[in-house]
C-alpha cells in the first residue's frame, strides 16, 4: 500500500503543529504551509525533520496552487488536506469597519472555496494509491477544515470572526455536495480553543467536561476524518466542545 501525503494549510497557534505531528506519526508524508515565516520556524523546532514546509499566502488561487505544487514536488502527490483558517480580531456590530469586514469575509469564504477547488483538482488528476484490506468504494481523498467555536455559537465582541467562520462552514457543506460524486470527502472540526491546561476558570463554569480541548485531540479528530474509518462521512461538522452546546446556563 502506498504512503499517503497530507497537506496542512495553516498552522494556527498550535493546532497545525499537532495535526502535522499526528499525521506523520501515522505514516503520512506531510507538508506544512503557512504565511508566517516565524510560525514555520517555530514548527521546524518541534516537528520531525522529514516534514516539509512552504512559506506563502494561502487565500488566493496562486498561493494555494504553489503550496500544492510544493507538496507534489516534495512527495509526488497529495491525498489529504487539513485547512486551519486564520481567525479575525475581536470587534462588534456597532463599531466594526465595513472595509475590514468585507475584506475578512471575502478572504475567508473565497480562500476556503479556492482551497477546495485547488486541492480537488490535484486529487482528480493523479493516480489512486493502491488499496489493501476491506473492500469498499474508494475515496480519492479528503479535505478537512478546522474551525473555531464561533462557527457554532457566538458571543458579543466576535462579530466578524463569527460571520467568517460560519461562511467557511457553509463553503464546506456546499463543497461536500459538489465533490461527493468525485469520491472526495469534505468535513469540518468545530472546537473550543485548545489549551494545555486541564481546567480554567472559564471552562469550569461553561464546559461540562471542565476544561478546554487539547491540540492533540483536534489532531486525532482530523486524522479520523481523513481515514478510511470515516469513509461514509462528508459534509459534517464534528463538534468538540466538551458538552458546551448541551448546557443551559453556567455550572455552579
Amino acid at each position: 500500500m502506498g504512503q499517503p501525503v497530507s497537506l496542512v494549510l495553516g498552522l494556527g497557534r498550535e493546532v497545525g503543529e499537532a495535526i502535522a505531528r499526528r499525521f506523520e506519526d501515522e505514516g503520512h508524508k506531510v507538508l506544512v504551509a503557512d504565511p508566517s515565516q516565524e510560525r514555520i520556524d517555530a514548527a521546524r523546532d518541534t516537528l520531525d525533520e522529514a516534514i516539509q514546509y512552504y512559506h506563502g499566502e494561502l487565500h488566493s488561487r496562486l498561493g494555494l496552487r504553489n503550496a500544492v505544487t510544493a507538496a507534489v514536488e516534495a512527495f509526488g502527490r497529495v491525498d489529504h488536506a487539513v485547512i486551519v483558517p486564520a481567525y479575525e480580531e475581536p470587534d462588534s456590530l456597532l463599531d466594526f469597519s465595513q472595509e475590514k469586514f468585507e475584506k475578512a469575509l471575502g478572504k475567508s469564504a473565497r480562500g476556503a472555496a479556492m482551497a477546495l477547488r485547488v486541492v480537488a483538482e490535484r486529487l482528480l488528476e493523479q493516480e489512486d494509491l493502491p488499496e489493501t484490506g476491506v473492500e469498499r468504494k474508494y475515496q480519492k481523498g479528503s479535505i478537512t477544515f478546522v474551525l473555531r467555536y464561533a462557527a457554532q455559537a457566538s458571543m458579543p465582541g466576535r462579530f466578524t470572526d463569527t460571520v467568517s467562520q460560519a461562511a467557511i462552514q457553509g463553503v464546506m457543506r456546499a463543497g461536500a455536495l459538489e465533490l461527493a460524486e468525485h469520491a472526495i470527502r469534505v468535513n469540518a472540526i468545530v472546537s473550543l480553543r485548545p489549551s494545555e491546561e486541564r481546567a480554567t476558570p472559564w471552562s469550569l463554569g461553561r464546559v461540562p467536561l471542565g476544561r478546554a480541548v487539547l491540540a492533540d485531540e483536534i489532531a486525532g479528530a482530523a486524522f479520523f476524518l481523513a481515514s478510511r474509518d470515516a469513509a461514509f462521512m462528508t459534509g459534517q461538522s464534528l463538534i468538540m466542545d466538551g458538552g458546551r452546546s448541551t448546557l443551559s446556563g453556567v455550572l455552579e
